[in-house]
């Protein structure tokens, strides 16, 4: 895939607030702009935001050069010890920290103010308050890398391979 198409499906994203963050497995999902509820799978509802990244390749998190949470902090404690049971939702370190984040995307959430593209499909994408979302394709087979979407739409993906 093309800089050039990335670039134009990243565009809408620029002035929109990263508004919350967690995990499917290793999964990483990222929503973006107002956030409202939409019919959810089985009944009921669910809460999501106007756009959604999600991520299957390697990612970090960064805040004024610090990574605050990054794709390795799936397999780990808090403490820092290797989960067994890491795909046990409240047990690792990202869990921890992605708590932390959405309680501070609640009161401040950063902005997208511009983004980056790289030549095998990966992006940096600044935010506001110094933020930066770093998104690395880390494997050579043709798996999916990380997706763009809208919530809830039967419109198409972006689906970055």
């Amino acid at each position: 895939m093309n800089q050039e198409t990335i670039k134009q499906a990243l565009a809408p994203l620029v002035g929109l607030p990263l508004r919350t963050i967690g995990r499917a497995a290793d999964l990483l999902w990222l929503h973006f702009g107002e956030m409202h509820e939409v019919a959810a799978r089985g009944g009921g509802v669910r809460t999501v935001g106007e756009w959604a990244i999600h991520v299957q390749c390697a990612w970090r998190l960064c805040q004024q050069g610090r990574i605050q949470v990054a794709c390795q902090d799936y397999y780990c404690s808090p403490e820092g010890e290797v989960l067994k049971d890491w795909d046990v939702i409240g047990k690792s370190l990202f869990d921890q920290q992605a708590s932390s984040l959405r309680e501070r995307f609640k009161m401040s959430p950063p902005k997208v103010t511009s983004y980056t593209v790289d030549d095998v499909g990966g992006f940096s994408m600044a935010l506001s308050d110094d933020n930066r979302l770093d998104v690395f394709p880390d494997g050579s087979n043709h798996s999916e890398h990380w997706r763009l979407f809208i919530p809830a739409s039967h419109k198409n993906h972006f689906v970055v391979t």
